[in-house]
């Protein structure tokens, strides 16, 4: 099946949520305190996601040929990634790598980003590794009690 990638638009916003929390439960929410699970889900809901693509954050989208939504990388300020996702069943098929290229060339193309940043749940880290991404200092917890690490990214 086919992979087809575009910018997401307000009317996407229930397919990214869905999404979105499907792959933190199954991957992030195990790792972290019970604290930190309704914010980090509140934060994906469809009405969140709709004002902040509203407000120009970018949020790059990989669709099947069935219209099911496979994967998002949502970009703030040209700089910061805050919602990567893939569908667990197509981990490994090299969309991660896709979406995460598309949503850096959009960034440098837009506003001539070098330095990218974003907070990795611990599992997420060896994928950010593999992109090129280090990690910017120790482990760091959030006021929801949200665990993380700092990662960058400088282009040449």
């Amino acid at each position: 099946m086919r992979i087809h990638y575009r910018l997401a638009g307000p009317q996407d916003a229930i397919a990214i949520g869905v999404l979105a929390r499907r792959v933190t439960r199954r991957w992030i929410l195990p790792e972290q305190p019970a604290s930190a699970a309704p914010p980090l889900l509140l934060g994906m809901s469809a009405r969140v996601i709709r004002k902040k693509i509203l407000a120009g954050q970018r949020f790059h989208l990989a669709w099947q040929d069935d219209g099911r939504l496979v994967g998002v990388a949502a970009m703030r300020e040209n700089s910061h990634l805050f919602q990567f996702f893939v569908t667990t069943r197509m981990h490994g098929d090299g969309i991660a790598r896709r979406l995460w290229q598309r949503a850096m060339r959009d960034a440098v193309r837009r506003a001539g980003t070098r330095r990218f940043t974003l907070n990795a749940s611990a599992m997420a880290v060896p994928v950010y590794l593999h992109f090129g991404f280090l990690p910017s200092g120790p482990l760091t917890v959030s006021s929801t009690g949200l665990v993380v690490q700092p990662m960058h990214l400088d282009l040449p």
